[in-house]
C-alpha cells in the first residue's frame, strides 16, 4: 500500500497548566501512523505525549539554543482511528506559546532518518538520505520574522502553519513519491534559521521504526 498523508491538524496554544489538550482525527486505513512536531519555549520540559490516552514515543528532543526552544517529534503505530484527543504534559506549568502539528498517515512504516541543524543562517541546507516514496516533515525556527521558505527535495514548500512561540516557527511536507537517495533540504527567514527534518517512510520501504542514531547536528 502507498504511503498517504492524510489529515493534519496545527495547534497553537498557552496552556498555563501542565498539560495541554486539542483534538486530531486520524484516518483509516492499514499500516496507520501518527506523527507529532512540537516547539516551545524552554521554560519546562514535556514528560509525555498521548493520543487517545495512549503514549507516543519520542523520536528525537533537543534545544535549539540560539532561540532557547525545545524541539520534539513524537510517533504512534497504529493510533485509534477517529477524532480523539492529543495531550502534552509538561513538567510543570508552561506560560508560553506551544506549537504542535500533527500528522496522519497510512500505507506507513514509521519514521526514519531525521537531521537537525541548528547554525542559525539564512539560507540553512542540509541533505537527508531516504528511501523511496518517503515524505519528509520538515519544521523551521527563526527569530521575529514571518518570511518564511522551505525547500525539499528541490521544492518550494507551502507553509502549514506559522506559529509565535516568542520566536516564530513554520511547518511543510515533501511532495510524496520521492525517489531513494540523498536529499536537499532547506530553511530560510529574513533571520538566521534553524531547520528539523524527520523522514516519514512507506510501509515496506525501509522504515526502522524508530529513527534511534540517524539525528545529525551541526554547530
Amino acid at each position: 500500500m502507498a504511503l498517504v498523508i492524510g489529515n493534519k491538524t496545527a495547534n497553537l496554544g498557552v496552556p498555563a497548566a501542565s498539560s495541554q489538550t486539542f483534538s486530531h482525527t486520524q484516518d483509516s486505513g492499514t499500516d496507520r501512523h501518527l506523527f507529532i512536531m512540537i516547539q516551545m519555549s524552554d521554560t519546562v520540559t514535556i514528560t509525555g505525549v498521548t493520543y487517545n490516552g495512549v503514549s507516543m514515543t519520542e523520536i528525537t528532543s533537543t534545544v535549539t539554543t540560539t532561540y532557547g526552544t525545545r524541539w520534539a517529534f513524537y510517533e504512534l503505530d497504529d493510533p485509534a482511528i477517529g477524532s480523539n484527543n492529543i495531550v502534552i504534559n509538561f513538567s510543570s506549568a508552561q506560560f508560553n506559546p506551544v506549537s504542535a502539528f500533527v500528522v496522519s498517515a497510512t500505507g506507513c512504516g514509521g519514521p526514519g532518518n531525521n537531521i537537525y541543524d541548528d547554525t542559525n543562517s539564512s539560507p540553512n541546507s542540509g541533505t537527508i538520505t531516504v528511501s523511496a516514496n518517503s515524505v519528509i516533515l520538515a519544521g523551521l525556527l527563526a527569530g521575529n520574522s514571518i518570511g518564511h521558505d522551505i525547500t525539499l527535495a528541490g521544492s518550494s514548500r507551502t507553509l502549514e502553519f506559522t506559529h509565535n512561540i516568542n520566536n516564530f516557527t513554520s511547518g511543510a511536507l515533501s511532495a510524496t513519491g520521492l525517489s531513494a537517495g540523498a536529499k536537499t533540504v532547506s530553511v530560510s527567514a529574513e533571520t538566521g534559521t534553524a531547520g528539523n527534518y524527520l523522514e516519514i517512510t512507506e510501509a515496506g520501504g525501509g522504515g526502522s521504526g524508530i529513527a534511534e542514531g540517524n539525528w545529525i547536528i551541526m554547530f
